[in-house]
């Protein structure tokens, strides 16, 4: 029920624009299903695909229409929160994380499933303006990756966000872990 990647990869593009010529802020969220392998693992694939399908309708019960939300692999999902500054889109990400650890999930057998998430977050912010659009959504997704694999080390179940850049030589520093 989600778009997948080439389809974000196509929006990332057009909102980095959108937000540059405009000078309003955008948000990426990279969200990553926590322990997932051992759900499939553990329970199987079937369930592991009906895991995903309600994490990604809860997910976007959270969103705007003109938000942009995408599979972005395995169990990861990537959303970009248009207009959106980053206080906003870490109190989305938190309202996201908190309301996919409260819910359980049941199973065939009539057992309970708990699912956690990890997300990270970077926001493209006005001192990144006159950069090369190309590299300026690979660094938001870059970020915000390196933002997810904190929140992974630190502990899983949260949210973590990317430091504001604060140059555009700062920004094209970063490596970020892939992008299609």
């Amino acid at each position: 029920g989600v778009h997948n990647r080439r389809y974000f990869e196509q929006r990332l593009r057009e909102e980095v624009d959108r937000a540059l010529r405009k000078g309003s802020p955008l948000s990426c969220l990279l969200i990553d299903l926590d322990h997932f392998k051992q759900v499939n693992d553990r329970h199987g694939h079937l369930i592991g695909d009906v895991v995903l399908r309600e994490v990604a309708e809860q997910v976007k019960d959270q969103l705007r229409l003109s938000d942009a939300m995408a599979r972005y692999g395995g169990e990861e999902f990537a959303i970009l929160l248009v207009q959106t500054q980053a206080t906003t889109a870490r109190a989305i990400a938190e309202r996201i994380r908190e309301r996919i650890a409260e819910q359980s999930f049941r199973l065939p057998d009539g057992a309970k499933l708990e699912v956690t998430l990890s997300i990270g977050i970077a926001t493209l912010m006005e001192e990144m303006r006159g950069a090369n659009l190309d590299a300026r959504a690979r660094d938001l997704v870059g970020r915000a990756d390196h933002a997810l694999y904190t929140a992974k080390r630190s502990g899983r179940n949260r949210v973590c966000a990317a430091p504001p850049v604060t140059s555009p030589a700062a920004a094209r520093s970063s490596s970020p872990r892939r992008l299609g």
